[in-house]
């Protein structure tokens, strides 16, 4: 079957389809449920590239921030392994009680975080200061890594993060 034939087939089966937005009354709106906010899941899996030499075996992912002017650079290196999370919502809300006070005293528009059902598999990375973003080993490259993290398993986080300073 030709494409040509399904097109106007189609065209013609949506052309009487009319739709259009109109407003809601208030009374119409009490009737409307849902759910604000944004809900989230990814699987991510990082490879090691063989190619990427500083690191034995190849390196991972690189993550670079030079913050203002600095010379220095801060990276999170060798990223690789795999890391999901189901359920990440996010949502703003205004903080204006709780906290034994301070949200009264507070009071302003927070970004809430939740985070649930986090899983690792061989996840793993190197935070570190640098002097180029790239890593590339030239004459001059240097690092100096802080801290390595590997994890390999599953964590369960009830709770939210509040992220402050917003209006």
């Amino acid at each position: 079957m030709s494409i040509r034939p399904l097109c106007l087939a189609l065209l013609f089966v949506a052309g009487p389809v009319a739709a259009e937005l109109q407003p809601l009354q208030e009374d119409e709106m009490q009737q409307v449920s849902g759910q604000a906010g944004l809900s989230i899941a990814a699987n991510l899996n990082f490879a090691a590239n063989p190619a990427q030499t500083r690191c034995p075996g190849g390196c991972g992912t690189r993550v670079a921030i030079r913050p203002g002017n600095s010379a220095g650079v801060i990276v999170l290196d060798n990223i690789r392994g795999m890391f999901s999370f189901d359920g990440v919502t996010i949502d703003m809300e205004k903080l204006n009680s709780g906290f034994d006070g301070d949200g009264a005293a507070f009071n302003s528009g927070v970004m809430r975080v939740g985070l649930s059902n986090v899983r690792f598999g061989d996840f793993r990375f190197t935070l570190g200061g640098s002097n180029s973003e790239t890593g590339t080993p030239t004459a001059g490259f240097q690092q100096t890594n802080l801290l390595t993290f590997r994890a390999n398993g599953e964590a369960r986080l009830h709770g939210n993060v509040y992220i402050m300073g917003l209006p």
